[in-house]
């Protein structure tokens, strides 16, 4: 029975233990992203994560870490990286419209049409705004892509389903 009550004693330490390091963490990545040190802030927040992977306040964190530190990317123009952090920014909060925007931007210089579609009316819906302009643009290029080509002009009256031949 005594050695019953050590575990479960134990148990209880290592838990509170487990909460303190995420804390902490937690603590040292909001200074660090106060700070504009991303990189640090990113590690930071990871750490916290592997402590207490299901806290919500630290999943916030960590998207506005992630999209920050995308956007810096973005800027420098290091596509992979960015998108990499914008993935991981939705991932730890999907309702993020500010990353899901950047992805759809990302994809659109990318000419992946289909994704530039899929994440720049996932932004858009979240935010309730219209489609940006390249989410409308990614449109029209997937059409020609699906039609199997540019289409060559035809006048008005000539246009196929325009009523008139």
């Amino acid at each position: 029975m005594k050695t019953l009550g050590s575990f479960f004693a134990a148990g209880l330490i290592a838990l509170a233990l487990t909460g303190c390091f995420a804390q902490v963490n937690q603590n040292a990545a909001q200074n660090a992203l106060a700070a504009g040190r991303l990189d640090e802030a990113a590690a930071d927040i990871q750490t916290a994560l592997e402590h207490d992977p299901d806290n919500l306040q630290l999943k916030q964190l960590a998207a506005q870490i992630f999209t920050r530190r995308g956007v810096q990317y973005y800027q420098n123009g290091t596509m992979i990286a960015a998108a990499d952090d914008f993935q991981r920014a939705v991932a730890y909060q999907p309702d993020s419209a500010m990353a899901w925007d950047y992805l759809g931007l990302i994809a659109s210089q990318q000419n992946d049409w289909q994704h530039a579609i899929e994440y720049g009316s996932k932004a858009a819906g979240l935010e309730g705004k219209p489609d940006p302009p390249y989410v409308v643009l990614a449109r029209k290029e997937l059409v020609k892509i699906q039609s199997g080509g540019i289409r060559p002009y035809l006048p008005p009256g000539k246009r196929p389903n325009s009523g008139a031949n």
